[in-house]
């Protein structure tokens, strides 16, 4: 008799093991390249604008074409991966970003530097939703929101370390080290993706000679998984075609435009504190070092903040943890204007600010993985953050325009505010949009495997059995 198996009942029973650990952390790191080379355009500018001759109000054309260029990965590289499998999308991802990051010290002015920052953008938006998808798919359900933070945690901790990394290499080496270092490290990273990463097991096992791919990878996370007499099955149904229009089926579209509001809300607020605040406080009078300092205090928050709001989703009621996050944030981000003329009240609100958009990022991020499935996870979150990033691209626009109309630093500070309290609202409406009532994630049966193995009734298009 031949034993039917979801592979969703193997990914949630079987321990996480050294095979699937292996993932997650190739994966990490490339979320911290990815924070690391977006990140990198604030720490160097300064020094750019000294050396191309470039205005620093230019700047926000800068960052927005390098936030473009991600808004514009994310929408279109999260769908492709969907239909055509992770691996080679995400690898090309990396790619991408790393040759083009490479290319960025050689741009001789304005309008090459903007074509650099875009194409790098491109690769860096659709690193991040594919990796997210392709390790929450090997990780138990009950962890994704733990694994999703922690993922997501490698951000800003490739902020944090660009910030140490260009304390030291810009007097010594100048900027373009920052850009060959954030172009050198995922050439690997991309290498191993294509050689090395699986496969989602839902992908594979509607490939041709499917059933053998599965068995091996099967074997590598359970080892003593039966070699004989077992049909793997993924009992999510999945359509034809490209599924973004699913997004808003199922009890999903005021949800999916929900998340939509409070993830550009919320990404607006996270890069306009890393790539602005250096520029900001330059021009408020605090000297170079210790604006370095601030910016390393709100990636270091945000390190601790991205890791720990994935776990916060697993355990509370996650709209009243999105909301109580989003008032912090904006009591943080309004205050750091006023503390000026202080180090220490600076590097606490640094910290703080950093620390609740964080969380409340990857609490977002941690609800987007969980209410899609499989089939759209990767288009969901790749969405979700396509459309966070809208609000990238916005901000440091309208920070550039107020900054160049002669708006204080300080009242600058205060407005940021203002997409923090939309963004609590838009959580507060989740609360009542039918996001509980959101389908699970995964379907199938989910055995003891492999001790208890039970049958599975799973039905093909045509109606009969797999």
């Amino acid at each position: 008799m031949t034993d039917h198996v979801t592979v969703a009942s193997i990914i949630d029973q079987s321990p996480l093991g050294s095979y699937r650990i292996r993932i997650v952390a190739v994966c990490f790191l490339i979320a911290l390249m990815d924070g690391f080379d977006t990140q990198a355009i604030g720490f160097a500018a300064p020094a750019i604008s000294s050396s191309l001759h470039i205005p620093i109000t230019a700047f926000g054309q800068v960052f927005s074409a390098g936030l473009l260029g991600a808004m514009l990965g994310a929408l279109s590289l999260g769908p492709l991966a969907d239909r055509f499998g992770r691996r080679w999308v995400l690898a090309g991802s990396v790619l991408g970003f790393s040759l083009i990051s490479l290319l960025t010290p050689h741009a001789p002015d304005l309008f090459w530097l903007l074509l650099c920052r875009f194409f790098t953008g491109l690769g860096l938006g659709g690193a991040i939703p594919n990796l997210l998808a392709l390790s929450s798919e090997y990780t138990p359900r009950r962890n994704r929101g733990l694994l999703t933070g922690l993922l997501y945690a490698g951000f800003p901790l490739g902020g944090a370390i660009g910030a140490l990394t260009s304390a030291q290499i810009l007097p010594l080496l100048g900027w373009p080290f920052l850009f060959y270092i954030g172009g050198t490290i995922p050439l690997l990273l991309a290498a191993v993706v294509a050689w090395a990463f699986p496969e989602p097991l839902q992908f594979l096992v509607r490939q041709p000679d499917g059933q053998r791919k599965v068995s091996e990878i099967v074997r590598q996370i359970v080892p003593d998984a039966p070699t004989d007499g077992t049909f793997y099955v993924d009992c999510e149904q999945r359509p034809d075609r490209l599924p973004l229009r699913h997004l808003f089926t199922g009890g999903r579209g005021a949800p999916t435009l929900l998340l939509w509001i409070a993830f550009s809300m919320c990404f607006m607020l996270l890069i306009a504190l890393v790539l602005w605040t250096p520029a900001l406080l330059r021009q408020a009078g605090v000297d170079a070092s210790q604006a370095t300092l601030i910016v390393l205090l709100v990636n270091l928050g945000s390190v601790a903040g991205t890791a720990l709001g994935g776990r916060l989703v697993d355990y509370f009621d996650p709209w009243i943890v999105l909301l109580l996050l989003f008032s912090i944030g904006a009591v943080g981000v309004s205050s750091l204007g006023y503390a000026i003329g202080s180090l220490t009240l600076l590097g606490l609100f640094a910290a703080l600010s950093g620390a609740s958009l964080g969380a409340a990022s990857s609490a977002l991020l941690g609800v987007a993985v969980l209410i899609y499935p499989s089939m759209m996870r990767a288009t969901g979150v790749g969405w979700a953050m396509a459309l966070g990033r809208t609000g990238q691209a916005i901000g440091p626009l309208v920070i550039g325009a107020l900054l160049a109309g002669g708006v204080a630093p300080n009242r600058i500070f205060l407005l940021w505010a203002v997409p923090a309290l939309f963004a609590a609202a838009a959580a507060m409406l989740l609360r009542w949009s039918g996001l509980g009532t959101a389908p699970a994630a995964d379907g199938g049966l989910s055995p003891n495997y492999p001790d208890d193995l039970r049958p599975v009734a799973c039905k093909t298009t045509n109606g009969g059995p797999l």
